[in-house]
């Protein structure tokens, strides 16, 4: 089709056309175009900032024991406990008494009377339920007889009618010497080894002769 403008008034009108703003047809890009938007690289979060709201936590130090440290020490304070300990029982113990328990080897003792021999009866059966219990396991005849004395001597200025000692089994030296121990003290009246839930052949069960053991016979 031919036209009477000319190249200058086609380019005029062209331009009063063209909306105010308007991107020209190089700018355009096609709906069906394959280009692909590059989102903008977003800067690496700081470890700071992140956790700056969290409160840090205290780290309490405790000074390690030192591996050079001496065991005299510890040592002593338990030799000196254990004089202390027989001075205050106000009875010690002879090694050279040897009591007779029969030839079995469960041990049972009472001081003969009649309503003695039927509370170790009980005994033997777990009616009594031990006040005070003394574990010897780890100690030596020495620290044993001490802490004995000591139990015995508390138990019956306390009023208390039962106690255990648990010997353990081991090499049977507590085993064999705590017996012979219970028959020296005057107030003891009776003893066994334990039924099996007070420990059975590995601890004695001893009844002392104080004021509540009479609600028992």
């Amino acid at each position: 089709m031919k036209t009477n403008l000319t190249k200058g008034e086609i380019k005029a009108f062209l331009r009063e056309q063209r909306q105010p703003g308007q991107p020209t047809n190089a700018s355009f890009a096609s709906p069906t175009s394959n280009t692909t938007q590059v989102e903008p690289e977003l800067p690496e979060p700081n470890f700071k900032d992140l956790y700056q709201d969290v409160t840090p936590l205290h780290q309490d130090t405790i000074t390690p024991t030192s591996l050079n440290s001496p065991l005299s020490a510890t040592h002593e304070k338990r030799q000196a406990a254990t004089l202390v300990k027989q001075q205050q029982a106000e009875f010690t113990f002879s090694d050279g008494f040897e009591g007779y328990f029969g030839d079995t080897d469960a041990v049972a003792w009472h001081q003969g009377d009649k309503s003695h021999a039927r509370l170790l009866k009980r005994l033997k059966r777990g009616d009594f339920i031990p006040d005070w219990e003394l574990d010897c396991h780890g100690m030596t005849k020495a620290n044993a007889k001490a802490e004995l004395a000591a139990l015995l001597s508390k138990a019956y200025k306390d009023n208390c009618a039962c106690v255990s000692i648990m010997h353990g089994h081991g090499a049977g030296i507590l085993k064999q010497a705590i017996p012979n121990y219970l028959i020296q003290y005057p107030h003891i009246i009776a003893f066994c080894h334990a039924p099996k839930q007070w420990g059975g052949k590995a601890t004695i069960l001893a009844l002392i002769n104080v004021p509540d053991l009479n609600q028992f016979e």
